[in-house]
């Protein structure tokens, strides 16, 4: 049961940020920032709450660097709908941020070199070498 409460919530956090970015780009919708914020919240914090203790939250690097990939495709496709649609941040959250593409090249860059590093040591280990 908690691990299906912290999946939940984790999926739930999505949906919020998702709710703030499409409240910051259509403010005429007429829903609140602050419902999003409190639902961003409330959910992180039960999402840690029900997190099994010690468990990491990615097996490995090849795992982080999947999510990486695939949450950066998520935020940049709900961007490019969003502005297709007409709509313009009020925040700056665009395609057209430099920080936010800075931001996740690095993310991806990072992810990148650790899951090769985990790669070059799996290989070595095979090999009988150890480091």
């Amino acid at each position: 049961m908690k691990n299906r409460i912290h999946y939940i919530s984790q999926t739930l956090v999505v949906g919020f940020l998702t709710l703030m970015v499409v409240i910051d780009i259509f403010p005429e919708i007429g829903i609140n920032m602050s419902i999003g914020i409190m639902g961003v919240v409330t959910f992180i914090v039960l999402a840690v709450i029900t997190r099994q203790k010690g468990e990491p939250v990615f097996n490995s690097s090849k795992q982080k660097l999947i999510f990486t990939l695939f949450f950066g495709i998520y935020i940049f496709s709900v961007l490019i709908i969003l502005t297709l649609l007409g709509g313009a941040s009020r925040a700056g959250i665009g395609l057209s941020n430099p920080i936010l593409w800075g931001l996740f090249l690095i993310e991806v860059l990072v992810s990148y070199t650790k899951y090769r590093r985990e790669l070059k040591q799996t290989s070595d280990n095979d090999n009988g070498t150890f480091q």
